[in-house]
């Protein structure tokens, strides 16, 4: 259990433990909803493909298109850090 205090504007900021456990970031969307016995209910929306494609950030555009061997030196790289 947590506990958030009102602004003087109405809003509330959610613990960094909770945003942290629903994978939340700025932008998220989340679904509320009142229950029967008077409790806040909060759910992380989840994102169909399509919004998903839009919201991420858009890769940067290369003047020149990249080789076939610069793909595998890059690719080297990144396994050799143990990103693969």
């Amino acid at each position: 259990m947590f506990t958030m205090t009102m602004s003087t504007k109405g809003q509330f900021t959610l613990p960094r433990e909770v945003r942290d456990h629903l994978k939340l970031h700025a932008g998220s969307k989340v679904h509320g909803d009142v229950d029967a016995r008077g409790r806040v209910v909060l759910v992380p929306v989840d994102l169909t493909v399509e919004e998903f494609l839009k919201s991420r950030p858009k890769w940067p555009k290369r003047k020149t298109p990249i080789t076939l061997e610069q793909m595998e030196a890059a690719i080297a790289r990144g396994a050799a850090r143990g990103r693969f």
